[in-house]
């Protein structure tokens, strides 16, 4: 069981880490936006990176 554990911390985290990279490499892209198109983007990514993220983080932490 202690090691599934450790398998399922591995996976969270590196989920976790990948979605902050292709955020950041979002970044450029976004900046050529205008301001209300920036706002709308912005609104369709951000659940899915807090979800996944933080989900992700609170579940590695509480094992």
């Amino acid at each position: 069981m202690y090691v599934f554990l450790e398998i399922l911390t591995v996976i969270l985290v590196a989920s976790a880490i990948a979605m902050a990279l292709a955020h950041a490499l979002e970044l450029p892209g976004k900046l050529r936006l205008g301001r209300q198109e920036y706002f709308v983007v912005q609104q369709i990514y951000d659940p899915g990176f807090t979800i996944g993220g933080g989900i992700g983080g609170i579940v590695a932490t509480l094992r």
